[in-house]
C-alpha cells in the first residue's frame, strides 16, 4: 500500500469520525404508566346563598325562641352548609349543619328577647384533610 492510499484511508475515517460527533445525537425515550390525577383546588371563592327562609317564633313571654330554617339556596361548588344564630347580646348561641334536620332548628331555653341575626354560608370540606374554603354569608335578622 502505498503512502497516499494510507493517508486517504486515515483522511476518511478522521473525516467520518468527526462528522459523527458534530451531528446531533439521537434521542429515543419511551413511556409505559400512565395515570388519572383527581383535580386540586388552590384557591376557591364561594359566595353567598342567594336566599333563605329563616322564621322564629316566640313562647308567650317571650323568654323562648325557637328559630327553623325552612329552606336556602345551596352554594355552587360547597359540599357543606351551616347556620350560626346569634342572640340579642351578639353571642353565638347556636351552629347547625344545614345537611340535617337537627341542625335547621333550634329551640333555646330562657334566652333575652330582641333582635337575633344569623348567618348562612356555604363551605367546601377538602376530602381526606381538615381543610376547608369557607363562604360569604348570607345575613338575617329575627325579632322577639
Amino acid at each position: 500500500m502505498s503512502k497516499n492510499h494510507t493517508w486517504r484511508a486515515l483522511a476518511g475515517v478522521t473525516a467520518g469520525a468527526v462528522s459523527m460527533m458534530a451531528g446531533p445525537a439521537a434521542a429515543l425515550a419511551a413511556f409505559s404508566d400512565t395515570g388519572n390525577a383527581t383535580p386540586q383546588y388552590s384557591a376557591m371563592r364561594l359566595l353567598a346563598p342567594a336566599s333563605a327562609d329563616v322564621i322564629m317564633t316566640c313562647s308567650a313571654n317571650g323568654a323562648k325562641v325557637a328559630v327553623d330554617v325552612n329552606s336556602f339556596s345551596e352554594v355552587s361548588g360547597a359540599n357543606y352548609h351551616e347556620i350560626d344564630l346569634y342572640n340579642p347580646s351578639g353571642t353565638l348561641a347556636f351552629t347547625g349543619d344545614l345537611g340535617k334536620n337537627a341542625g335547621k332548628s333550634y329551640k333555646s331555653g330562657n334566652q333575652p328577647v330582641g333582635t337575633w341575626t344569623y348567618e348562612i354560608r356555604g363551605y367546601y370540606k377538602v376530602p381526606g384533610t381538615a381543610n376547608m374554603w369557607r363562604g360569604s354569608a348570607l345575613t338575617g335578622t329575627l325579632t322577639c
